[in-house]
């Protein structure tokens, strides 16, 4: 081959390597690029995710998947008085000198965590050497990621140590008033009903002797009597709602119902109202505590009747894990902005024109819940109310 020849196919092969090289740097610009537009767009969401983190109200904690903390909220900071240097990167369990090194924590963590993938709202008391006791409320969930490694999990801590002695305040008032209302109604019932006596024994000696006036005056103090003596075992019904012991064992809703209805048989005959009933299932309850709803929701259907024949019905429907009753009427109703209302102790929608002391939905409401069931009320007013309440199955 002549020098000529090989001059120029050196030369080819030359050009072809640089060729070859250009495209590899045009390939590698490229990618790089990529690359930093990727890293800019991640560092994006971190700033971003950072910044919402610091935003929300309650102390947050992101850890990695070994429990070490990646990045913390303000909230966290502030509330439990740290500085980010003692905390990023720190193993949880080794904050603050092992304050957090809590059992029920460890137990959230390293054994529900890992199965459910989330806990809400559990409750965690526990003496921090440099805060006191604190009442916190912990809700944990894994942030999935492409891989295992890259897993987090995101932990938020709400201080309610506040709102939880508010409410062992709140429950020892309240604790303390039932008390109160059972001494005050057991130890005013029996001057009650002395006084009622005496009034009812001088109307019979005075009977013809007084005139129009000093009769009606009379006759005003034995009805203020009457209404006072039935607030009195009204307000001791209210507080064995709360407090007495319930005996639950399975029953057939008949029994309560029967006992119910034989206590109102007079009523019925004055009113002239009938009862149709569903079908009754069995059930877990207190056959008296469940008899005494029964009594005063019917009750109630007939004290506040209309002039047309009064017809109650009550119907019971299962609705997964519960039994839903229903005590409906045609009777007068009432307003629908009352349907809460009217469960409070001494709510009275009809003032003293109907007999009661606006005692007897409270206390059905309370022993409801103390079956854990609920209760609540619909109303036409003019057409009737439905009273509905709810027992486990």
């Amino acid at each position: 081959m002549s020098t000529e020849s090989k001059r120029t196919r050196d030369a080819a092969d030359l050009q072809d390597l640089l060729a070859g090289m250009e495209e590899e740097i045009e390939t590698a610009a490229v990618r790089n690029e990529t690359h930093i537009e990727t890293e800019d767009k991640l560092r994006r969401e971190r700033d971003y995710a950072e910044s919402v983190i610091d935003t929300v109200h309650e102390p947050l904690l992101v850890l990695d998947r070994h429990l070490r903390v990646e990045n913390a909220s303000r909230s966290f900071y502030d509330t439990f008085g740290v500085t980010d240097h003692a905390t990023i990167g720190q193993f949880l369990y080794d904050l603050g000198n092992g304050e957090w090194n809590i059992p029920t924590l460890r137990h959230l963590l390293e054994s529900v965590l890992p199965q459910q993938s989330t806990f809400r709202d559990f409750q965690v008391a526990h003496d921090f050497p440099s805060l006191g006791h604190r009442v916190m409320l912990l809700n944990g969930r894994t942030l999935l990621r492409s891989t295992p490694d890259t897993e987090r999990v995101l932990l938020a801590i709400e201080d309610v140590t506040e709102r939880k002695r508010i409410q062992d305040d709140l429950l020892r008032s309240n604790e303390e008033l039932q008390r109160f209302s059972y001494v005050a109604a057991h130890d005013l019932r029996s001057p009650a009903n002395t006084a009622f006596r005496d009034l009812q024994l001088l109307v019979r000696r005075l009977a013809g002797k007084l005139d129009e006036e000093e009769s009606s005056i009379l006759a005003d103090a034995v009805e203020s009597i009457q209404r006072l003596s039935a607030l009195m075992q009204d307000l001791l019904a209210l507080n064995d709602a709360g407090i007495a012991p319930q005996q639950p064992k399975l029953i057939p809703v008949k029994e309560p119902l029967e006992i119910a209805l034989a206590n109102l048989a007079h009523h019925f005959a004055e009113s002239g109202a009938t009862v149709t009933v569903s079908e009754l299932p069995t059930l877990m309850a207190d056959r008296t505590q469940l008899a005494m709803v029964l009594q005063n929701l019917i009750g109630n259907a007939i004290k506040y009747r209309r002039e047309e024949d009064l017809q109650v019905r009550i119907d019971v429907v299962r609705e997964g894990p519960t039994w839903r009753f229903a005590v409906s009427d045609n009777g007068q109703g009432f307003e629908p902005q009352y349907a809460s209302s009217i469960f409070e102790p001494f709510k009275r929608l009809h003032g003293l024109k109907v007999p009661g002391s606006g005692i007897g939905l409270a206390t059905c409401k309370r022993t409801i819940e103390r079956f854990g069931g609920t209760i609540w009320a619909d109303s036409i007013p003019g057409e009737g109310s439905t009273f509905y309440f709810t027992l486990p199955a």
